[in-house]
């Protein structure tokens, strides 16, 4: 597993929900492979919070599958 927090981030994943976000560079502010909203059946995929380049909440957690890291 590579080191998440503080990484930029883009979302690959299809949900609407992100749309407005999908040309967006987002950092890791959290990852974690439990807790609140965690879905185990997803282990050992880390969930992750994001803000944007800008300073704001990105309003979604995604798991690892949902975004690439910036290379």
């Amino acid at each position: 597993m590579a080191k998440l927090i503080g990484r930029k981030v883009v979302i690959t994943s299809d949900n609407d929900n992100y749309d407005d976000y999908k040309d967006k560079v987002l950092i890791c502010t959290h990852a974690s492979k439990g807790g609140r909203g965690y879905d185990d059946a997803l282990y050992p995929e880390m969930l992750c919070d994001f803000e944007c380049e800008d300073g704001t909440k990105f309003p979604f957690a995604l798991y690892e599958y949902e975004f690439e890291i910036k290379k």
